[in-house]
């Protein structure tokens, strides 16, 4: 293809294309930007088959003043380094005022480094290929110079020329801005390229040697083409080839003309009459010819003879014309109409002035000035290549019905053309490459006829809103770029029955406002990019008979909106990139044919967090998501939804992590690596930039030998803010092994031990621990929300996992386990110890359901369970049962959830109580209207003496008990204990508790309790034995609701409370007075005086205990009972 044709519509091509800019440079024709540089992917191809890797780029483009273009480049992801082979068509250097070009390009590409400030460039030893206008844009240039040692191009004088290594020695390149205005081409110059002089500013005459004998024009244009000031070109009279008359080169024979000068001021001009032919080119560009006169014995005109001259408005043909070739006047928008003689043999025109040949059946030329709408004669079947080429009036074109075939560039960039109808029955079976390129499309109706629809046909009609193709269509193929870069393309709908196989490569690339699209059921491949950047994407539809084998690269890359696609049972391969950087998509379902995925196919899927492959499927299988190898041993691929900041935990049966399986995850931080996981595939863990942590639970560290290439990439990952954790006994193992203690530290897992034994947590993140091994002899083992590992100061860690097995090697009684927590995982045979039995019956959890339940998550069926049959209850919040019950993989547990905690026993009025955990009291008495509880607690200062309240004759001490939500517990809830909390219980409205009696677990434990010096005290997790010490210590009998001093030490059950009441004498008795009691009892008995006031010697005392000197008004307790003083 020529160059300057690529000026003209590829220029515009190609810029669309690159709008789809991914920065991660995966497929080819994406970009990649660095250090003020800009690169287009040119070549990917990894080392197989007998072929060496290929990773090339070329130039497109920067802003910089200096451009120094280096011999190879890092992309953005530092996956690989980047050849730059080539500098592109159209690159841009707007600023620069140099540029150099690496000895590693071996292609320079038409309209390189536009620009207008670049005065030299130097051609390096390895370009071997400098293709026609090469710098026609850079118009500041004034020389080319070429490395001598380059065996195919050389320069002269500051203008470059090929050698004959080459072919011939041609003369390639001459600097726009060179000086002078004669030029004499030297002797032995064969030839002159097409655009060679192009755009020359000074250039007013050149001379030909005798040696040249090659002037080619190709697509519209000749060597000399647009160059500014060009009146003449003298062939020097021994040329055997050509010669010149008045400035204008014909054949020698002065047959053929050849190019005619574009700064001559011959108007109009009559072709001279020795003319038999208008060769290729002739007069393209040329600005200023407004007549041409044509006569006999001209024959032809060649193809685009008139390319582009603008200012042309008058054309007739000759009787003596027998062929024109195509686009002879493309571009000239001034002639409004065409004349044919009407002798003439082969052509003719409509009364609109559009010339067909003779017979009607082809559409030739269409006068690019003529506007509104047209309508193809009725014997039309061929519409010929560059017919209707930039003509920027016409609006609509109607087809008639017989058209058969439009051939390529036919309508390209008719920049005015709405609409085209094709009539019925319409017949048409072929539109060409870049027919409609350009044109101001709005809707379209492609008919049923249609068998070809080549490369770009429609690509760049930025106002296309709706395709639709008619119900029945043959065509097969839509063909690559069809409809690339349709920014306003909305819907695209196969109407009916289609029997379309291939969806060309980049055939959608770009369309960034298509929404949804719905593939004929015949379709077997869509291609390359297909719908690369179509960011409004959110629905793909495949019918249920759909054929479609192979989903080929990036062909949904960078579809932002898809959220999920479910593809047909006939897909066998998804090759790399083919959903990279679709930042929605959150579920994919693996078919049972599909037998190939690259493992980079799914590459920046930000939130996709599951694949589900058929369980048919014989080389691929999915557990909880992860896309792994049919015997689950190899991890295929990671979703990168699933990175959590807790914890990232993979199946347990894996054994190896593949290539790239989780390549460039931005958000993973931590990763526990299973068991048997003893080798890591080739850029696994590449770009995973926000790793921190790395949990091992082989406690044999992976060999060196067994992990990939840049497996780690060091590149892209700071080994030095990633830490190794492994389990204490694997420690030494890890710390001494020269490949992981490279990273950060190795750290190890903790133990913890509150005097009943030791518990030991694993570390998986910088946020949270797993509870893998405990050797506590408790009643109640509690989790604690956080703990804090010993050699790691002021850092908590959050409980969050319950390992499996994790009391294998427990011998203790525990019967109960508080989580406290909010746990996430829990293990499979959670508490059962290595015999296979249990003594746990009860769990507490105090937060939501643990999201993964292990033998659910890890599909282990029916086998393996996380809590067997001898735990019987599973306590809840009550506004959490439900949610429990319906929680994935609590299907088998959901009978023993409850929320009715009935352990609690009180016969006597009285009652002590502590519990693990936040609890309510009184859920009871709102449900049932009976048995109201009240929970008090009291300082050392509500000490006082006196009787009480109840059984007052056997009491020698009274202790003021205060309500515990006026105390620091819950504001006006007197029935709720804060955690770890002992606890005087008074039943106010019956003597005993009722058999059925349940109290629940807190609903209010986010909030911060502060119960200070509480003489009462806790029996939790453990019942034990309380010594006496320097402070009395008592116990209640709850026979008579009256607390007693122990003198030596007494058996504490667990989940009850004593006191340590100082200043009490060793016979004393103690009973309790209630603050408010008067609120608390509908009878109130405690008040005995009612006073205005009271003057006798008898100190008075508040309910803190407090001896008051000035009374007023308020409940004072005087000579031990309550009277109130108004």
């Amino acid at each position: 293809m020529n160059q300057m044709r690529r000026t003209n519509f590829l220029l515009l091509l190609l810029l669309g294309l690159f709008q789809v800019t991914n920065i991660h440079a995966v497929v080819k024709g994406d970009r990649i930007t660095t250090y003020g540089k800009t690169y287009v992917v040119t070549a990917k191809r990894d080392a197989g088959n007998g072929h060496p890797a290929a990773y090339e780029v070329a130039f497109i483009s920067s802003g910089l003043m200096t451009v120094n273009i280096p011999r190879e480049i890092q992309d953005t992801a530092k996956e690989h380094k980047w050849k730059v082979t080539a500098i592109m068509d159209n690159s841009r250097v707007p600023n620069a005022t140099s540029v150099t070009i690496p000895n590693t390009v071996r292609t320079i590409n038409a309209n390189c480094l536009i620009g207008k400030k670049l005065t030299t460039i130097h051609i390096p030893e390895s370009v071997t290929n400098i293709q026609n206008g090469a710098f026609a844009f850079t118009s500041a240039l004034t020389s080319i110079t070429v490395e001598t040692a380059n065996p195919y191009y050389y320069s002269q004088d500051g203008v470059l020329y090929s050698k004959e290594d080459s072919g011939n020695k041609c003369l390639v390149a001459y600097p726009v801005a060179r000086q002078g205005t004669d030029y004499h081409i030297p002797d032995g110059i064969v030839g002159i390229r097409p655009n060679a002089l192009q755009w020359s500013q000074f250039l007013e005459t050149v001379y030909l040697p005798s040696t040249l004998t090659e002037l080619p024009a190709e697509d519209g244009y000749n060597g000399f083409t647009s160059a500014l000031k060009l009146k003449a070109i003298q062939v020097d009279d021994a040329n055997p080839k050509f010669s010149s008359v008045d400035g204008v080169i014909l054949s020698k024979a002065k047959t053929e003309l050849v190019v005619y000068p574009n700064a001559k001021d011959d108007d109009p001009y009559t072709i001279p009459s020795t003319v038999i032919k208008i060769l290729e080119g002739a007069f393209g560009r040329v600005c200023n010819i407004k007549n041409i006169v044509m006569n006999p014995p001209l024959k032809e005109i060649g193809k685009e003879a008139f390319k582009d001259c603008v200012q042309l408005c008058s054309v007739s043909i000759p009787a003596s014309i027998t062929k024109i070739e195509n686009g002879a006047f493309s571009g000239a928008y001034k002639v409004n109409s065409f004349h044919v003689d009407s002798e003439n043999q082969v052509y003719k025109t409509d009364e609109k002035g559009v010339i067909y040949t003779l017979n009607g059946e082809e559409l030739a030329h269409f006068p690019a000035g003529l506007k509104g709408t047209y309508e193809t004669l009725p014997t039309t079947k061929k519409i010929l290549e560059d017919a209707f080429k930039g003509a920027p009036k016409i609006e609509k074109v109607i087809f008639n019905s017989g058209l058969e075939e439009i051939e390529k560039d036919a309508f390209q960039y008719t920049t005015s053309l709405k609409d085209i109808t094709f009539a019925a029955p319409a017949t048409i079976t072929k539109i060409g490459t870049f027919a409609f390129t350009g044109a101001a499309l709005e809707t379209l109706t492609l008919p049923s006829s249609l068998k070809s629809l080549e490369w770009s046909a429609f690509a760049n009609c930025s106002k296309l809103q709706s395709v639709k193709i008619d119900n029945g269509t043959k065509l097969e193929t839509l063909g690559r770029e069809a409809f690339a870069n349709c920014n306003s393309l909305e819907s695209f709908t196969f109407e009916g029955n289609s029997y379309a196989e291939t969806i060309g490569s980049n055939a959608f690339k770009g369309d960034s406002k298509l929404s949804s699209f719905t593939f004929p059921a015949k379709v077997k491949t869509i291609e390359e990019a297909a719908f690369n950047g179509c960011e409004n994407l959110t629905s793909i539809t495949f019918p249920t008979n759909a054929e479609i084998t192979t989903i080929g690269k990036g062909a949904f890359q960078n579809a932002l909106a898809l959220t999920g696609i479910e593809l047909p049972t006939s897909v066998t391969t998804i090759e790399e990139s083919a959903f990279n950087s679709c930042q929605n998509l959150k579920e994919i379902k693996i078919p049972a044919q599909t037998n190939n995925i690259s493992p980079q196919a799914f590459q920046f899927c930000g939130k996709l967090k599951s694949f589900t492959v058929d369980e048919a499927n014989q080389t691929y299988s999915s557990v909880d998501g992860f896309l792994l190898s049919k015997d689950k041993h190899t991890l295929i691929s990671f979703p990168p939804g699933k990175a959590d900041t807790y914890y990232t935990l993979l199946p347990p049966t894996i054994e190896r992590i593949g290539d790239y399986a989780f390549y460039y995850n931005k958000d993973l931080e931590n990763i526990t690596l299973p068991e048997n996981v003893t080798s890591i595939g080739q850029y696994a863990f590449d770009k995973c930039a926000k790793l921190n942590t790395i949990a091992f639970l082989n406690k044999t560290p992976i060999q060196e030998v067994n992990i990939g290439q840049k497996a780690f990439n060091e590149e892209n990952i700071d080994k030095s803010k990633i830490d190794i954790s492994v389990r204490q006994d694997a420690y030494n193992s890890y710390n001494t092994n020269t490949f992981w203690n490279a990273f950060h530290q190795v750290i190890s897992s903790f133990k913890t031990d509150k005097g009943y034994g030791a518990t030991e947590y694993f570390i998986l993140s910088k946020k949270a621990v797993m509870v893998v091994d405990v050797q506590s002899d408790v009643f109640t083992y509690v989790v604690p929300q956080k703990v804090q590992a010993p050699n790691i100061p002021n850092h908590d860690y959050e409980v969050r996992l319950w390992n499996d097995r994790a009391m294998a090697n427990n011998n203790t009684n525990i019967q109960e386990v508080v989580f406290n927590s909010q746990l996430d995982y829990m293990g499979i045979d959670a508490f059962k110890n290595s015999n296979g039995t249990t003594t746990v019956t009860t769990l507490f959890f105090t937060g939501n359901p643990p999201k993964d339940m292990s033998s659910k998550k890890w599909d282990l069926g029916t086998t393996y369970s996380e809590f067997d049959n001898h735990i019987t209850k599973i306590y809840v919040k009550k506004t959490k049962v439900e949610d429990y019950r319906s929680a994935i993989g609590w299907t088998g547990y959901a009978n023993r959830v409850d929320y009715r905690i009935k352990d609690l026993k009180i016969t006597h009025k009285y009652g002590t109580f502590s519990r693990e955990f936040d609890t309510d009291l009184n859920d009871y008495f709102r449900t049932k209207g009976a048995c109201k509880l009240a929970a008090f607690v009291a300082s050392e200062t509500g000490i006082v003496a006196g009787h009480a309240d109840y059984n007052s004759n056997k009491a020698d001490k009274i202790v003021v008990m205060r309500s515990i939500d006026g105390y620091g517990g819950a504001p006006n809830d007197y029935g709720y204990l804060p955690a770890e909390t002992g606890t005087l219980l008074k039943i106010l409205d019956i003597e005993t508790l009722p058999y059925d009696y349940y109290y629940t677990i807190g609903e209010k434990d986010q909030n911060t309790y502060n119960i200070t010096s509480n003489i009462m005290q806790t029996v939790t997790e453990k019942g034990r034995t309380i010594t006496a010490g320097t402070t009395p210590l008592y116990v209640l009998n709850a026979n008579e609701g009256v607390f007693y001093r122990v003198p030596i030490a007494v058996d504490m059950p667990v989940h009850r409370a004593y006191a340590l009441i100082p200043y009490t004498a060793g016979h004393a008795k103690v009973s309790f007075m209630f603050e408010g009691d008067e609120q608390l009892n509908s009878n109130p008995t405690s008040i005995n005086n009612v006073q205005t006031k009271d003057f006798n010697n008898t100190p008075y005392y508040n309910l803190n205990g407090q001896r008051v000197e000035k009374l007023q008004r308020g409940v004072y307790i005087h000579q031990g009972k309550k009277v109130v003083v108004k």
